[in-house]
């Protein structure tokens, strides 16, 4: 995986002491090695390990339904990474508020993963979960259980092949430094995607072609594929959270 990083309140400098320096490098090695498992192509319904697929209107002139494809496997990535972080010793999901706190309300709010006083969360879901993760990390902070925290979320281009507006790094970029008043700890933002985007086309081509095929054989219109390379660069409108 190749990796971006965003500095909010000087994160990565905190990253660097001592104390955190050994859980930062473990961060990173994880995401580095983690590989991008995929759905399988050849299976047509979504609900037995076939790729995903969302419908667009026809063009203009044309009959034929269009349709982006979804390769990721985003449970398969999810266990993967889950199973790097219990390797070297992180603590997996992590209550935010401990069962004997007993200084306000109960809550049920869990992290992904914490070792020490430092707090992971990894976001490949909705736009909208990455602030009830910084909630989560401004919430551990304020109870004195951590000092610093890692946000971990794709960027634009991967978070496409993983569904529809998701969170991504371009985004929590632009939006994060507006909330200085109000989060006041270091989060370090890293955005992730893969070093080499083909395996991913040619699965995401290959779903396509045989959704065509099964349709065709069945006496139904084909369809109109949206190009990967146009799926890769679409950005979800920004009131979509």
């Amino acid at each position: 995986m190749r990796l971006q990083f965003l500095n909010y309140r000087y994160a990565g400098a905190v990253l660097d002491h001592p104390d955190f320096k050994e859980s930062k490098d473990e961060i990173v090695k994880v995401l580095k090695e983690t590989t991008v498992p995929l759905l399988n192509p050849e299976q047509i319904n979504p609900k037995q390990g076939g790729v995903k697929r969302r419908g667009r209107n026809p063009l203009r002139g044309s009959d034929l339904e269009r349709f982006l494809f979804i390769p990721v496997d985003q449970k398969r990535m999810n266990a993967d990474i889950d199973n790097r972080f219990k390797a070297l010793g992180w603590q997996l999901q992590p209550s935010i508020v401990a069962k004997d706190n007993d200084a306000g309300p109960k809550t049920g709010l869990k992290g992904d993963f914490k070792k020490g006083r430092l707090q992971v969360e990894i976001q490949f879901g909705n736009m909208a979960r990455w602030y009830t993760d910084v909630f989560k990390f401004q919430l551990s902070y304020s109870l004195d259980a951590i000092d610093i925290a890692v946000l971990v979320v794709p960027t634009q281009a991967f978070s496409n092949l993983i569904d529809e507006n998701i969170a991504n790094f371009e985004r929590v970029a632009r939006e994060l430094p507006w909330a200085k008043m109000s989060l006041t700890l270091p989060i370090w933002v890293i955005g992730i995607e893969p070093d080499d985007y083909s395996a991913i086309q040619a699965c995401y081509e290959a779903a396509a072609l045989a959704l065509d095929t099964d349709r065709r054989a069945k006496g139904h219109p084909g369809i109109v594929m949206i190009p990967f390379n146009q799926r890769l660069t679409e950005e979800a409108p920004e009131l979509e959270t």
